[in-house]
């Protein structure tokens, strides 16, 4: 009866998975379990889901823990709760699930005064980075750029930017770009500057935008080119680069 209850709520495409999959789940079939409680959420039906997910998740299920500390942490179908929270990513955690490592490790970052735990933080950061986790690989690049939870290593900041840019996590990309640019924690290199610069711009990146102004403008690691110069900072400048804006307005009072 529950069942069908919840299969009026769902898309046609749920109601075919319930219809499918429905007493599988119901007999203790965790595979079955975890995908209803997917559609749910797909669906927008978090409420519905809990059930199910708590059915797997106690049977030991590392994405269904992870979807329960997820949803207590955003209060989706249920009331937010910290403990249950870290209670479930924990879990899920030590199961090596590397989106639960990442995020307990924000949680303990995040806490303050003495729950703070900035070197358990990074531990399970680095737990979810050797899983491939972007994330992960950011967020070490940042600690150790600014000796949070660790010594600061402007190299080792570099070598985890870099493999976070490498895994298509677009903040990482003008992070590396400046990095080369300036020669820190890396050799310097200003072609390499450049095309990080081009991924991050692409990403949205203004600060790459007005990066690549200015490397055209003085032939930092390309070839001069005024029009491409110009081109990079007026989108740097439409985007709200203040200094894109200035130096824009000082070039067109030089041509005058």
């Amino acid at each position: 009866m529950w069942l069908e209850r919840m299969s009026l709520k769902m898309s046609f495409y749920t109601q075919k998975i319930i219809k499918k999959f429905g007493e599988k789940a119901k007999s203790g079939n965790v595979e079955a379990q975890c995908l209803l409680a997917e559609c749910a959420m797909r669906d927008g039906a978090f409420k519905e889901s809990i059930p199910w997910l708590l059915l797997a998740a106690n049977a030991g299920d590392s994405w269904a823990q992870y979807s329960l500390g997820f949803a207590y942490q955003n209060g989706e179908g249920v009331k937010k709760d910290l403990k249950k929270t870290i209670s479930w990513y924990k879990r899920a955690s030590d199961a090596g699930y590397d989106s639960a490592q990442l995020n307990l490790g924000i949680i303990y970052a995040n806490q303050k005064g003495r729950a703070r735990k900035l070197k358990e933080a990074v531990r399970l950061y680095r737990l979810a980075a050797k899983q491939g986790n972007a994330n992960a690989c950011y967020n070490l690049g940042l600690y150790y750029e600014e000796g949070r939870g660790v010594p600061k290593d402007d190299k080792k900041s570099f070598q985890w930017y870099l493999k976070a840019a490498e895994r298509n996590k677009s903040k990482a990309y003008h992070r590396v770009g400046y990095l080369y640019h300036e020669g820190i924690g890396t050799r310097q290199d200003s072609k390499k500057a450049i095309r990080w610069y081009k991924k991050a711009a692409k990403s949205g990146s203004i600060y790459s935008m007005y990066n690549l102004g200015l490397s055209y403008l003085d032939g930092d690691g390309v070839p001069k080119n005024r029009k491409l110069a110009l081109k990079w900072l007026s989108l740097a400048s439409k985007n709200g680069h203040t200094k894109a804006k200035k130096i824009l307005r000082e070039l067109s009072e030089k041509s005058l």
